[in-house]
């Protein structure tokens, strides 16, 4: 078997490199020694970043539809509600969906899954990794079904395999950090209370913390904490042994009908040093781990394989120069670093049993939660955060501005979130070929022979949209004119005043080809 890439691992990040593949006419193999898409739940937050990006392969409509909207998040202490935190539409103006949303990654698996299967393109279950070797020309996996060894040769190789990465592991990759301290459970659980069914329900103790959150079906809920020291060294524990230390945490009586899935597992915290070693690139839990803080892992994955899904293509289609793959490093390293700051730090906050931590989390962080979400400043803040919109590329080899606008944006930023009434659809489906978009704003429309110099300075399609300086713009800092290079994945590559033809062959020439070289 031949192909120009060959994915491990069909889990969201793997499904998701795959469609970004097949936006590009990129050949692909997706193995996978799993029978089929998941069946648990297990992930079940989808951010406003992640919602984005299926709205550009046209999926977001199903998510949205299928997903469940959070109205608040409450916290409660000894059986009495600390906090109730009214989500709602708190990104409302930052994007086309401005609140937390619930999809599990079955779900998301299976909706990538189909999505493939329109275009015929499928993957091959029940096909284990063996192992790889790598020359100058590519990459010979040794892959197993049916308990035969065969090969497949890709010229890339994406590692989506998860925390326990058998390529991650046979390449030698660093992989820093370690494991908590507190064994956790999880369970999917149809179970009857007196709050409602579509909020978010976080119930710290000074022992434990247990979590609700809403799945889809009108009593069906994830419930996950910290596991009773008690039951630490007990082995065959379900969850009826535990169900009295979680109605005893929240305090409020709950009667729990059915459970659909139970485990107990450690959760361990690590980041590879970096994302990718010669012709082959990680992506998702194989190159970093963390807690569910947030809900950011999943979401995290399906970023990673968005940006260097496009990038292999270009270099794949001879459009660009295979320098281009050092980018994803680059840009993706950091947000995983960063990520295991984050999710520790409110995890930590959240479980660390010892007698202050405890104490401060009862007495302090339960009422101070409340009020902070009060400040109307604020909560656009968290938003940003959560919701992964607030990451940005600047400063990053890729983006580059020459313009001198006091603008409220640079390159290296998601584009800015429009939502001008004259539009009739959204802003960012203007974004969705799988290109370079050239952003021109400005009251005059450009000139025929302009397009015609435009489209073949650069050495690959590009989409030229024409838009007028309208008051969304202007109160971002645009007065006149302004040319916005926006990549195949929505980040600005670059900004400038005007179409300088040797500035733009300049910005090119580092990673991409020219006309001539093609």
């Amino acid at each position: 078997m031949t192909t120009q890439v060959l994915i491990v691992g069909a889990g969201p990040t793997g499904l998701m490199a795959a469609n970004q593949l097949n936006r590009f006419g990129i050949d692909f193999i997706i193995i996978d020694s799993k029978s089929g898409p998941t069946v648990e739940s297990r992930a079940i937050a989808v951010t406003a970043r992640s919602l984005e990006i299926y709205q550009q392969l046209g999926l977001s409509k199903t998510v949205v539809e299928n997903g469940i909207k959070m109205n608040s998040f409450n916290l409660f202490s000894e059986g009495h509600p600390k906090a109730e935190i009214k989500i709602g539409e708190i990104g409302k103006g930052m994007t086309d969906f401005p609140y937390l949303l619930a999809y599990e990654q079955s779900d998301n698996e299976s909706l990538l899954y189909e999505n493939l299967k329109k275009d015929r393109k499928n993957v091959q279950w029940k096909t284990e990794f063996v192992s790889l070797k790598e020359d100058e020309t590519g990459i010979i996996v040794l892959a197993k079904k049916n308990n035969e060894i065969f090969e497949i040769k890709a010229e890339y190789l994406i590692g989506c395999d998860g925390a326990k990465s058998l390529i991650r592991h046979q390449l030698n990759f660093n992989f820093h950090g370690g494991t908590y301290e507190n064994k956790f459970f999880v369970a999917d659980v149809i179970m009857n209370w007196k709050l409602p069914h579509n909020n978010l329900v976080i119930a710290p103790s000074d022992t434990n913390f247990v979590g609700f959150f809403p799945l889809k079906g009108d009593r069906y809920f994830r419930v996950l904490g910290t596991l009773p020291r008690a039951y630490f060294n007990k082995k065959n524990i379900n969850f009826k042994d535990i169900e009295k230390e979680v109605i005893k945490t929240i305090g409020i009586p709950i009667d729990f009908e059915k459970m659909n899935w139970f485990s107990i597992y450690n959760l361990h915290h690590r980041c590879v040093d970096n994302f990718s070693s010669g012709r082959v690139h990680l992506a998702g839990d194989s190159a970093h781990i963390h807690s569910p803080a947030g809900g950011q892992g999943m979401n995290t994955g399906l970023q990673d394989a968005y940006n260097i899904a496009w990038k292999l293509a270009f270099v794949l289609n001879k459009q660009a120069k295979t320098d281009l793959l050092n980018t994803y490093n680059e840009e993706r390293l950091p947000f995983a670093q960063w990520l295991m700051r984050f999710t520790d730090r409110m995890f930590n906050i959240m479980t660390n049993d010892n007698w202050f931590a405890a104490k401060f989390r009862k007495y302090v962080v339960v009422n101070l939660v409340g009020k902070v979400f009060t400040f109307e400043k604020i909560r656009p803040i968290l938003f940003r955060r959560v919701s992964q919109i607030w990451y940005h590329y600047n400063g990053k080899s890729l983006s580059f501005s020459s313009s001198k606008q006091k603008l409220l944006f640079y390159a290296g930023d998601r584009l800015p979130y429009i939502s001008d009434a004259h539009l009739t659809a959204p802003f960012y489906e203007l974004f969705t070929e799988p290109t370079f978009h050239l952003l021109h704003l400005s009251n005059e429309l450009l000139k025929p022979e302009m397009n015609e110099n435009i489209k073949e300075t650069f050495p690959f399609p590009i989409k030229i949209i024409e838009y007028p300086l309208t008051e969304s713009w202007k109160k971002l800092g645009v007065n006149k004119e302004l040319f916005v290079l926006v990549r195949p994945d929505n980040y600005i590559a670059y900004l400038s005043d005007f179409f300088l033809e040797a500035e733009i062959e300049n910005y090119l020439s580092r990673y991409f080809y020219s006309n001539s070289k093609i």
